[in-house]
């Protein structure tokens, strides 16, 4: 399968891009500082640059192709997924160019290309590093047998030094390279804490089987990842909620900055959370459950014929035909609900399932985001407005119903990431279980 994938998205050819692109203006004559802005707007996408000795027209025409690529026009997430609801604004990227060219700000047009933000930097210079890789045969493949720890010697501990150095985890001098040293281990852990596997410094199946995929392969997963952010705006508000179904995380921005980080169970594979913009409107505490008539038919019912006291027991009702779990200690929603408005019928809860929050593995939802700190991320949406702290507490503690509409309603980012750039800036890659990646790759490479 990886295979495939590699050899579907190998390559992100600029050159055959897709549709009709436009002549460049007549007498095209670019000066040498237009010119540089141009081949520098390359490097910032990560990608490499043209033969600067290649004429004006020929210049002019690959730009277009890279712009329409920066700028989100080359793909209609929506067409490839109907849970892809994010797209980039609408642009016209040729006459864009050419009133640049004509008003004298093709400089600046051409450095406002790609997303500005860190994260995308970070992408695009590591989507440089990992074709380059590929470009010269991948890296070395590290040999299958038993597992390697501290303590060990030879050749395989040598090889697995040299890996880790080549995405800068380990340093290449050593007093003996091909020990598997204290050292060693730490670069070894530190390599799986940012790729999302568990910790504990061993080269066992796992971690080998992430060390040994192809270069190609994470090559197209960074531009899988690369293209979502060009759906989003390039201006993200500064206080906002992000929900990640790729690492299964949230995280609350005032400012710009994080405030509030915590984890998520998003849906599972065959109930993928999709991925949009809303906004939070309001809470709910002490929420029923109406269940959604396929849950009731599918999972509820079979066990309520199995065991005639299910429904009572879990606080089940009827309610118009239609089945409603009460509030509760069993409530399937938790004691918190966060309402948003949803194309896609999706929210935040709470949940009374604590367990599953210290799963490496948490895509277990039906599609719902629920919230490892429900009344923490309450709380600060509402103490803002005086109904947080000991109110919210009172509210709670009534067990009655209460839904507050939210006078500042939250901009909610439901994203998915799976090429995840750590603060030093070295990218992080985890298992894309809802397949999403390949798919995206696969329509990239066709452009």
């Amino acid at each position: 399968m990886k295979l495939k994938f590699a050899l579907l998205v190998l390559v992100l050819a600029l050159a055959s891009g897709a549709g009709a692109w436009a002549a460049p203006p007549p007498s095209l004559s670019l000066s040498p500082s237009e010119r540089s802005a141009l081949l520098s707007a390359f490097v910032r996408a990560g990608r490499a640059q043209p033969d600067r000795a290649v004429p004006d027209a020929v210049l002019w025409t690959q730009v277009e192709r890279l712009a329409a690529l920066e700028l989100g026009q080359t793909q209609k997430p929506g067409d490839l997924d109907p849970l892809w609801a994010l797209a980039a604004a609408p642009r016209q990227v040729d006459r864009e160019m050419s009133e640049a060219h004509a008003a004298g700000r093709l400089e600046t047009w051409a450095g406002a290309l790609s997303p500005g933000d860190e994260s995308y930097a970070a992408l695009a210079r590591t989507r440089l590093q990992l074709a380059e890789v590929a470009r010269q045969g991948g890296w070395p493949r590290l040999s299958e047998g038993r597992a390697l720890r501290k303590g060990d010697i030879g050749p395989g501990v040598l090889a697995l030094r040299r890996r880790l150095e080549a995405e800068g985890d380990a340093a290449s001098l050593a007093p003996a390279p091909d020990t598997f040293d204290a050292d060693l281990r730490s670069a070894l852990s530190d390599y799986q804490l940012r790729n999302g596997l568990d910790v504990d410094g061993v080269l066992g199946p796992a971690t080998l089987r992430h060390l040994n995929t192809p270069a190609e392969f994470r090559l197209a997963q960074v531009d899988a990842n690369m293209e979502r952010r060009r759906w989003l705006p390039r201006s993200l508000p500064e206080d906002r909620l992000e929900i990640d179904t790729g690492s299964a995380t949230g995280a609350l921005y005032r400012g710009g900055r994080i405030v509030h980080a915590f984890r998520v169970i998003p849906g599972a594979v065959k109930d993928p959370t999709p991925i949009f913009a809303s906004r939070l409107n309001a809470i709910v505490l002490n929420p029923p459950w109406n269940v959604p008539d396929r849950i009731a038919r599918e999972e509820i019912l079979p066990k309520a014929a199995r065991d005639p006291g299910y429904l009572a027991r879990n606080g089940f009702v009827r309610l118009g035909g239609r089945l409603q779990q009460q509030p509760g200690p069993k409530a399937s929603l938790g004691l918190v609900k966060f309402d948003l408005v949803s194309p896609f019928g999706v929210y935040l809860h709470d949940t009374p399932g604590r367990d599953a929050f210290n799963r490496r593995e948490r895509h277990l939802s039906h599609g719902c985001m629920r919230v490892e700190s429900p009344q923490v991320l309450a709380d600060l949406l509402l103490t803002p407005q005086g109904r947080g702290g000991k109110r919210m507490q009172a509210d709670l503690a009534t067990g009655a119903t209460l839904r507050i509409a939210l006078t500042r309603q939250e901009p909610l980012y439901v994203v998915h990431w799976t090429a995840i750039p750590g603060p030093d800036g070295r990218v992080g890659y985890l298992h894309d279980v809802y397949g999403w990646d390949a798919r995206l790759a696969a329509a990239l490479s066709g452009m």
